[in-house]
């Protein structure tokens, strides 16, 4: 009773940098969330960037204008319909693209909400995609098409389970190599894309 008591103590005194999962046996497994206080900083950081870049890739189109916003307004109910006069090939690509942009709000939003309440990261991803949506066809600067949504959401989905991966993998580096992964992909996108305004200036 006492170890016990000291294995609940002990958990509910972490419990907003941990999860609490039981094995076969019924034996208590605390696992750490985050390495410490500047790995949750730091996460949040690259999570907004990461935000911006996508608010300005999916609404904007990376435009550095109001000109260059494409002015459209179009709506697709219809899960994976398609105009023939584009390409097969051409919607897959799009749909996989749609599914690779929101694997890292999978990924962050779970790690946010916690492994064991996934779907909430995933629902959060989805609230997210539905408002690109929404606001593309509110202010008619794009397409809002039901199959980007099931593509996103797909794509969080995935990167709940990539989450979940690296946690078994590496259970004490997992946020660290996840914010460093993310950090150098969007410094080298903010680069590229500051190169593009400079040269189109």
């Amino acid at each position: 009773m006492i170890v016990q008591g000291r294995y609940f103590k002990r958990a509910k005194t972490t419990e907003k940098n941990t999860e609490i999962s039981y094995d076969k046996s019924g034996k208590m497994k605390i696992e750490k969330q985050w390495e410490n206080n500047r790995s949750k900083m730091i996460s949040y950081i690259v999570f907004g960037a990461y935000l911006f870049l996508l608010t300005w890739l999916v609404l904007f189109k990376f435009a550095f204008t109001i000109e260059e916003i494409p002015h459209l307004r179009q709506l697709n109910l219809i899960p994976f319909h398609y105009e023939t006069s584009v390409a097969f090939i051409t919607h897959m690509k799009e749909v996989i693209y749609n599914i690779l942009i929101f694997v890292p709000a999978g990924v962050y939003f779970t790690a946010f909400q916690g492994k064991r309440k996934w779907w909430l990261g995933i629902g959060a991803s989805f609230f997210v995609s539905l408002t690109f949506e929404t606001v593309q066809w509110i202010f008619s600067i794009g397409v809002s098409d039901i199959t980007d949504l099931i593509g996103n959401t797909l794509g969080s989905g995935v990167g709940a389970v990539l989450f979940a991966f690296l946690g078994k993998i590496l259970p004490k580096k997992r946020m660290s190599m996840i914010n460093g992964i993310g950090a150098v992909v969007e410094v080298v996108g903010i680069a590229l894309l500051s190169m593009l305004f400079v040269t189109n200036k």
